[in-house]
């Protein structure tokens, strides 16, 4: 059974809007992670991330690439939900991940289900409850026992 853990995130403090994550604090924690566990995937969306995600290849690490496409989203937000609801996924009970999930807005339209913030500007942060959407959806094709972590710079200049 897929288990689900934050090994990090980076959010911006409140009342900072300038703040950038540190791209190379998340790199390393990235290879601190594989240093740490049996890392068989890091996953992620290339989307303002192709730089590190290429170089973290360059390392050897088993990079991924996950875009956030609709075609990808809506199945993968049905595949988690339907893991919760069949008590086939479990968690750590981490509180960001919590918080990010009660975040979370889920809408239906002709592409099918996918989950939103509120408004797009809302300060209120839903990028761990994505990343448990992706992790999940390539864990449920991946061997049995998988367990997930995963890093998430939640605010790179959104």
């Amino acid at each position: 059974m897929p288990h689900l853990d934050v090994a990090g995130l980076w959010e911006p403090p409140a009342g900072r809007p300038e703040y950038r994550v540190p791209i190379l604090d998340v790199e390393d924690a990235i290879r601190a992670a594989r240093r740490r566990w049996q890392v068989r995937q890091i996953v992620a969306d290339p989307f303002r991330w192709a730089r590190s995600l290429q170089i973290l290849a360059a390392d050897g690490l088993p990079i991924m690439e996950y875009p956030q496409s609709p075609q990808r989203m809506t199945p993968a937000t049905t595949g988690l939900y339907e893991a919760v609801v069949n008590r086939a996924v479990t968690h750590s009970g981490d509180p960001r991940l919590a918080r990010h999930i009660g975040n979370a807005t889920v809408r239906t339209d002709n592409r099918g289900t996918r989950i939103y913030k509120e408004h797009k500007h809302s300060a209120r942060r839903i990028d761990l409850a994505v990343c448990a959407i992706m992790a999940h959806s390539v864990a449920a094709a991946a061997k049995p026992g998988l367990q997930l972590y995963w890093y998430d710079a939640a605010s790179l200049n959104r």
